[in-house]
């Protein structure tokens, strides 16, 4: 029988599913009990007999052993037979991708957030030229600027600030306290999580007789289709043109992107990644958290960054960089290693330094101050 879902553990809002339907709606093998019901997807620490979970990164194969997870799935090279778990078998769905397996499970049990009914909140304030679909949510205390157009089916959060002339497609969702600035353009499915500003003026300033003179900033912002803007992220307008987010990329929290950048598609900007003007990417580019990225360089397709990276010129395709400034990953990763070592390695020097000036007869250089 199924454990009845806990207080602490609320029940999914939807029927529980056998793991033999699990495993045929993402294409996976059973390995154990296929007949036991799955009511929702936990953590492996926290999982429990009606539960699923999943592991893709080899540094957690050993939670297999402890785990009370009703089922996890696994790569398909996983060599199960070796996985008991207390003298007992456990309970697995072997697929090609673990990790897009569960996440295919995870929309099947529970969905995507639910948003608000369609309706717009009598304290909205809508410009009269502003045009907007069927089936939108438009929040309490939005505002919508002139001329602005809303696609079919956006969603509105309260609090958000759309300015004029925005042109914004179907099934947007912006979350509350989104700020998109005048012109701007967004496509279709576009997220923006709270405190995103889209199109602020760009860092431009021409300096004459030791003052900053601001530079009007009159290009805009285009985010293209499927792209998501993280908590807190800032997208700089182009000071003539466009700052250009191609579709399908998803930018962390707290990214900033300077003015004049350009994009490519399906990049993954992690928390903290900073991109200086006029910059631009490839596709299926993936920056790690806080890496930093000079103005008017270009990253090519596929560049790999670690985290903290500094990228200070032109990236070929295909790399693997890490390190400040950046350099081939495993190069990197050599340098920092030695970093280590500096005191031993001074320390050593220092005794090699008074032993020389022992047998040449002279008296030894001072040595170093020790911090």
């Amino acid at each position: 029988m199924a454990d009845a879902p806990t207080a602490a553990h609320p029940a999914s809002p939807k029927p529980g599913k056998t793991i033999d339907e699990l495993a045929a709606h993402i294409g996976g093998t059973v390995i154990g009990d296929g007949h036991r019901l799955i009511f929702r997807c936990r953590s492996l620490e926290a999982a429990g007999p009606n539960d699923v979970s999943f592991v893709s990164n080899p540094k957690y194969l050993n939670l297999l052993t402890s785990t009370t997870a009703g089922c996890v799935i696994v790569d398909a090279r996983l060599e199960h037979q070796k996985i008991q778990r207390d003298g007992k078998p456990l309970n697995m769905i072997q697929v090609a991708d673990a990790y897009y397996g569960f996440r295919q499970i995870m929309l099947l049990i529970h969905g995507m957030r639910r948003h608000p009914e369609p309706m717009i909140s009598p304290l909205a304030d809508v410009a009269p030229s502003a045009k907007l679909g069927v089936g939108c949510y438009i929040g309490p205390f939005v505002t919508i600027g002139e001329n602005t157009m809303i696609g079919d089916g956006c969603v509105i959060y309260p609090g958000v600030q759309i300015m004029a002339d925005v042109v914004m497609d179907a099934d947007c969702v912006l979350y509350p306290n989104v700020v998109v600035y005048d012109s701007c353009r967004l496509g279709k499915r576009v997220i923006a999580q709270s405190g995103a500003v889209i199109g602020c003026d760009g860092y431009g300033f021409a300096t004459h007789n030791g003052v900053h003179h601001k530079i009007p900033q009159i290009g805009n912002v285009i985010l293209h289709d499927d792209t998501e803007v993280g908590a807190n992220t800032v997208i700089e307008r182009a000071a003539m043109e466009s700052t250009e987010i191609d579709a399908g990329t998803k930018l962390g929290n707290n990214v900033v992107i300077g003015h004049n950048c350009r994009i490519g598609k399906h990049n993954l900007l992690v928390s903290q990644v900073g991109i200086a003007g006029s910059a631009s990417t490839g596709n299926y580019v993936v920056l790690a958290g806080q890496v930093g990225v000079a103005g008017h360089i270009h990253i090519g397709d596929k560049v790999r960054a670690a985290a903290q990276a500094g990228i200070s010129s032109d990236l070929a395709p295909g790399q693997d960089v890490g390190g400040t400034p950046a350099m081939e990953l495993k190069q990197a990763k050599r340098v920092y290693l030695q970093l280590y070592q500096l005191p031993e390695i001074a320390r050593r020097l220092r005794a090699a330094e008074a032993a020389l000036a022992k047998l040449s007869d002279t008296p030894a250089a001072e040595a170093p101050v020790k911090s």
